[in-house]
């Protein structure tokens, strides 16, 4: 097993062992993980898979103690794309009358083409459609889809699917990714515009079309949209955005992809990512370790105040970041008196923010290591002392913010 420890931080990581008990291997304070593979597996029937997620669930009910990032109960639903979208729906931003929206859609689980038809029909999706496998992650099959044009296209639906209405977007997505209160977006190409009418069913892959490098015929605008093809974000609702969806899917690492439609310039959520890959974040480590950090404060701020124990926030001193969502952004320092020690503790926090002190950088055989799950312990973690120097965040395609 890999272990990195930060002396400095009171931090030890370690890669979980999913074949042995976590009892054996704990007590832990935090659990990060990336469970959807097991997770899939584990539903469909896999012996060795329902293994492991008996031994990470047997712990979790033994330590409700131990913070979860992110909850599994959560992660199952998201999963489904079809409660995945249901669940938006509980976003209190995505609404038809808000500038938020989820493009109708509908479970079809039949190749009856008149019982799908009719289905179509009770939700409101209209043609084209675009047909996308239940299963969101975990399957070889996860990122194949299909857009149907017709009545008569409905022969080529591969049940079980969700069946949603295409929105033109002039292919253009915007990926935002979520750390905490953070988020970087990314713009990928996308589909091009489609419409209604007698043409032959397209099948595709969505790897194919929306990764940062794709150049697919299925990317290329019409000559004669050519010219109101840029649609520009604002980042101000996508911020808005991500935080509603991080308040309803109580999860802190996920990715949304997102379009805007064409006639209506409104932001339509198109799927949910559960810890997307962040290989377009470059310093993915440093937040998320300054997160989890953030979370450990959290609970100990809890712990304190239930035994009684002072805790009193100071102004940090350091100036806005500069960024979009700044004027909001409330940084303060915590401190915790304990009467145990004369040694004061200090960390810095942002509160509502998530941040935390930036000292903690990941070695390259760690990085290597982060696939399967990686256990924080803090044993001296109130003696932890960061001063944050430097308070910057890189842009993902000249798009970047938090609060």
């Amino acid at each position: 097993m890999s272990i990195w420890l930060r002396k400095n931080a009171g931090i030890e990581l370690l890669k979980l062992d999913l074949d042995i008990p976590l009892e054996d291997q704990g007590p832990f304070d935090l659990i990060l993980h990336k469970f959807t593979d097991i997770l899939v597996k584990a539903e469909q029937g896999h012996n060795e898979e329902k293994k492991y997620m008996e031994n990470i669930q047997s712990y979790i009910d033994r330590h409700p103690e131990c913070i979860i990032v992110d909850p599994l109960e959560m992660i199952r639903k998201l999963l489904d794309r079809y409660e995945q979208y249901q669940l938006a729906l509980q976003c209190d931003l995505v609404d038809t009358d808000s500038f938020v929206f989820t493009p109708t859609f509908v479970e079809l689980t039949s190749i009856d083409k008149e019982e799908n038809n009719r289905k179509l029909k009770e939700s409101q999706v209209q043609f084209p459609i675009i047909c996308k496998p239940v299963v969101a992650h975990g399957t070889k099959t996860c990122h194949q889809m299909a857009i149907i044009f017709n009545e008569e296209g409905l022969k080529d639906i591969s049940p079980p699917c969700v069946a949603q209405t295409f929105v033109n977007h002039n292919a253009t997505l915007y990926k935002i990714f979520k750390i905490g209160s953070k988020q970087y977006i990314r713009q990928r190409p996308s589909l091009k515009n489609m419409y209604a009418g007698d043409h032959a069913t397209i099948f595709f892959d969505t790897q194919d079309v929306s990764k940062p490098d794709s150049s697919h015929h299925l990317n290329e605008m019409d000559c004669f949209e050519i010219e109101s093809s840029i649609l520009q974000p604002d980042m101000r609702k996508f911020y808005e955005l991500s935080e509603a969806l991080r308040r309803a899917l109580k999860l802190d690492l996920f990715g949304v992809d997102v379009i805007i439609e064409c006639d209506t310039n409104r932001i339509a959520v198109i799927d949910i990512n559960v810890f997307p890959s962040y290989d377009e974040v470059d310093n993915f480590f440093e937040d998320v370790l300054e997160h989890l950090q953030f979370l450990l404060n959290q609970q100990e701020e809890r712990k304190a105040r239930k035994d009684g124990t002072k805790v009193s926030l100071k102004d940090t001193g350091r100036k806005p970041s500069g960024d979009l969502n700044s004027e909001n952004a409330h940084k303060k320092r915590m401190k915790f008196d304990d009467s145990s020690s004369d040694e004061e503790k200090v960390c810095y926090c942002e509160k509502h923010t998530g941040g935390l002190g930036k000292e903690l950088t990941l070695t390259d055989s760690i990085k290597k290591e982060w696939h399967q799950g990686v256990i924080l312990t803090s044993e001296q973690r109130n003696k932890i002392n960061f001063i944050k120097k430097n308070h910057t965040y890189p842009s993902i395609n000249g798009y970047s913010s938090h609060m």
